[in-house]
């Protein structure tokens, strides 16, 4: 076709502008809509959430571990204490302690367990008994998987246990960093609770050859509270980096967590345990880390360094391993996530990706389409173009016959043309949809009876055609959904669907027209929902895990109405190492479910249940009537454990035995762990006095 000279008087090149501004004007309102209304930036902040929750669940796993595993040597710093004599040689109290040395190993899971004597040195250094595990995840029985780093021969001869390769009887500090070993001696007089005092070391090495570690120690006091040493357990690089996994943030070449240190507040976080070698392209050991806010509500930052590129984005998580008032608190460790702008970013990417192009090919082929078919006009015909202009650019126009055979040629003409551009308006959502974003647009005017919708709003709502077509019915369907907020997010309604669906809606109302943007948030809250579950539940018996029943229960400890009963329970299973060592560890479970099955069922509308170790379970029964109902309940509830025994594989038959100490919650402010405390104590009288049944009392 010969192209025409434009001629701004002539109704092709009229007709052909406003085709173009149509084009135009509704593709640009379509990305600006979707961009308005913070999709992108809804995103890139979906992104930096994700992320963040991503390297917080880590820091809560690995946070946790550290404090309820490798610091967790109470239990026998006092059976180590009281085997202390100093009219007796190092070497008789190190055999003295060498069971609850290796029982501390196993309990904790470290990598190793030490107890070093301050005033035992001599010139080839200090009298120390160090026991190594390489591999605690796996255990010998009879000690053949320990060796011996430090202490003496017959010592390991006598546990059976090998002689490490770096073995020295005593241990020479000088040959390495005794951070480890002089700080908590340092602060020794400021408290007789060893507990307080513990101190983490930065990675040192033993030995030349040996590999790095981190170690947890304290001093370690005789009977009498008098300094005779420290003790500590080790945790090795390579073991720690177990609990780092850097497919947690991304599956190929991912950067992984790193470990970060800050001496005192004000001072540059530096890394100091590298888990992966591809970090060693962005951060050194010892070095300060550069960086800048990204998001402050999600702790994200950006990496700045002149040796990489494209961005890197950190998300920062303190460990918080050292409690208010201890000497150490100044110091800070830090759980680092590393990610790539390229992989953190993906999905904002390919969203604004997908607006150019289609807003690109939208105005491309409309100007196209405009010009070949307008120009095909030569005759001005005024009223069809007013009629035309009148038309709404919504929906398909339909020009009547005028009888003439030239006009109702070019009639045909612009009502072909009209219904092309509004198909070509509809090429963006038709994209979008084969692209895969769940996204759809609508909307209508107060004075209109007709609703735009993309091809993706029926899909999304759920609706058919008469449900779209109808505006009245597709405004109540709108407001149904409104009235349906997901609780603790923003613009996100729930869709009591089969699937269940959750959409985010975001309305804007100018100049009597609503326009809305409806994007699918199903699979982001499904994963945000199997988080919050992995994070809370315990996996073996399917209630509340150790933090979330603290959580519930100090919750609930506050909203009880307090002119009613209320009490704390604590229940500790009897027998199961003996169901262990006769039948196996799955017998073990199958006995501890048991029981939770039991205490489950306890009846009641204001309960928290919970898992706070092994074999030990918390129950906060409260706003009862009367103590007498809420001792109904208990003894109801060790009868039907009693009538419900467990045929075990050699066909002996036995109920789950358990003993519980039940504390009232009275008008006195005391605070969740008192009450623990209090219950807990009771508990082990019921286990000395009374076992298999309960002791109850009052707190202090």
């Amino acid at each position: 076709m010969k192209l025409m000279k434009p001629d701004k008087k002539s109704i092709a090149f009229r007709l052909t502008t406003l085709t173009i501004i149509i084009i135009i004007g509704q593709a640009t309102l379509l990305s600006f809509f979707l961009i308005a209304g913070g999709v992108i930036s809804q995103a890139e902040k979906n992104s930096y959430a994700s992320f963040a929750e991503k390297v917080k669940n880590r820091k809560d796993y690995l946070q946790r571990e550290m404090k309820y595993h490798w610091m967790n040597l109470d239990p026998y710093v006092e059976q180590i204490s009281e085997q202390f004599d100093h009219e007796e040689p190092p070497d008789r109290f190190f055999h003295n302690i060498s069971d609850p040395l290796i029982s501390m190993l196993r309990a904790t899971q470290s990598t190793g367990a030490f107890v070093i004597l301050s005033d035992s040195a001599d010139d080839n250094g200090k009298a120390a008994v160090y026991i190594r595990d390489y591999d605690p995840v796996l255990n010998d029985y009879d000690n053949r998987d320990l060796y011996c780093v430090f202490g003496p021969a017959e010592l390991a001869n006598e546990l059976q246990i090998p002689l490490d390769q770096r073995w020295a009887y005593k241990m020479d500090l000088s040959g390495m960093n005794s951070d480890f070993y002089e700080k908590p001696l340092s602060k020794a007089t400021l408290s007789s609770s060893a507990d307080l005092l513990g101190y983490w070391s930065l990675p040192f090495r033993i030995s030349t050859k040996d590999a790095p570690i981190i170690t947890y120690s304290m001093p370690l006091f005789d009977k009498d509270k008098q300094l005779i040493g420290i003790i500590g357990v080790e945790v090795s690089e390579q073991y720690l980096s177990k609990f780092l996994p850097a497919t947690d943030l991304q599956m190929k070449d991912s950067y992984g967590y790193i470990l970060g240190y800050q001496e005192s507040p004000g001072q540059k976080i530096e890394s100091i345990v590298l888990t992966r070698a591809i970090q060693k392209r962005i951060a050194q050991n010892g070095q300060p880390l550069a960086y800048r806010i990204k998001d402050e509500t999600n702790s994200i930052y950006c990496l700045e360094s002149d040796d990489i590129k494209g961005h890197i984005y950190l998300a920062i998580e303190s460990l918080g391993l050292y409690g208010n008032n201890t000497p150490f608190q100044q110091s800070q460790w830090y759980l680092i996530g590393i990610i790539q702008e390229s992989h953190l970013l993906s999905y904002v990417m390919k969203i604004k990706y997908i607006l150019i192009v289609s807003l690109a090919a939208s105005v491309v082929v409309g100007v196209v389409i405009a010009y070949f078919v307008s120009y095909r006009f030569t005759k001005p015909i005024i009223d069809v173009a007013a009629k035309v202009k009148e038309t709404s650019a919504v929906k398909k126009i339909v020009l009547e016959n005028t009888g003439l055979k030239e006009v109702d040629e070019l009639l045909r003409a612009i009502q072909n043309t009209s219904n092309l551009l509004l198909e070509t308006s509809g090429k963006m959502s038709k994209i979008i949809e084969m692209v895969g974003i769940p996204l759809g647009v609508f909307e209508y005017g107060e004075h209109e009876e007709a609703v735009f919708i993309t091809d993706q709003v029926p899909l999304l709502l759920s609706l058919d055609a008469a449900e779209t077509e109808n505006k009245s019915c597709f405004i109540s369907v709108i407001r149904k959904i409104l009235s349906q907020p997901e609780e603790d997010e923003e613009d996100i309604y729930y869709l009591n669907s089969d699937p269940e669906r959750w959409l985010k809606i975001i309305l804007t109302t100018k100049d009597h027209t609503t326009t809305g943007v409806i994007i699918d948030m199903t699979d982001e809250m499904s994963e945000k929902k199997q988080i919050m579950t992995d994070r809370d539940i315990d996996t073996l018996t399917g209630i509340y895990n150790r933090k979330a029943m603290q959580v519930n229960m100090e919750d609930a400890l506050l909203k009880r109405d307090k002119n009613l009963v209320s009490a704390i329970l604590m229940f500790d299973l009897d027998n199961l190492k003996m169901v262990n060592d006769t039948y196996g560890h799955r017998w073990g479970d199958i006995y501890i479910n048991h029981a939770v099955k039991h205490l489950v069922n306890i009846p009641g509308a204001f309960k928290v249940l919970g898992r706070r170790s092994g074999d030990e379970f918390a129950l906060f029964l409260y706003n009862y009537q009367s103590k007498e109902q809420l001792r109904s309940l208990i003894e109801t509830f060790f009868k039907k454990l009693q009538d419900d025994p467990l045929v075990y594989p050699d066909h002996k038959i036995a109920p789950a035995a358990i003993s519980a100490g039940m504390v009232w919650i009275d008008r006195k402010f005391y605070t969740l762990d008192e009450y623990l405390n209090c219950a807990d104590k009771f508990m082990y009288n019921a286990k000395r006095n009374n076992k298999g049944h309960y002791c109850e009392g009052s707190c202090f």
